[in-house]
């Protein structure tokens, strides 16, 4: 198979220019794997203080089931770090819900965390509002999850 616009063939029908060029770089570089990746094992994390600070603050948020937002600029690790901390949870006793948008209306907020429910969302705010009120109360009572 010849890839168009390069005249060297390709080595499999899924390898793409772009995948030579990683495994050169990490080939180059010795690298089991390609850094700053979104998908990096979070045990192999770099543990630093910033990281640790944050994952306790989200650890006394769970203990006291209180809402915690984590705010950053683009690319500091706050989905890695949520990550990391939500695989330390007992998904018997937690679920975790998770928005990324910087620029999330109260309308929108209440339709992203009732779909992550498996609820369809009211249209209004206010009926939203309680919709996810009720939802969260059931979880709560019914099912013992405590909710992030």
């Amino acid at each position: 198979m010849i890839n168009a616009g390069n005249t060297r063939p390709l080595q499999s029908p899924t390898e793409t220019p772009g995948r030579r060029q990683k495994n050169l770089f990490e080939s180059f570089y010795g690298l089991s794997h390609t850094p700053f990746s979104r998908d990096i094992p979070t045990d192999q994390l770099y543990p630093s203080l910033m990281l640790e600070e944050t994952l306790g603050r989200l650890e006394y948020a769970a203990q006291r089931q209180l809402f915690a937002v984590v705010t950053g600029d683009c690319g500091t690790g706050k989905t890695t770090t949520i990550r990391k901390f939500s695989e330390k949870l007992n998904p018997a006793n937690f679920k975790v819900l998770y928005l990324s948008d910087s620029k999330l209306t109260p309308r929108h907020f209440y339709k992203g965390m009732l779909e992550q429910l498996g609820c369809e969302a009211k249209f209004y705010r206010g009926d939203a509002k309680r919709q996810l009120h009720r939802e969260i109360e059931l979880m709560r009572g019914i099912h013992h999850l405590h909710l992030l």
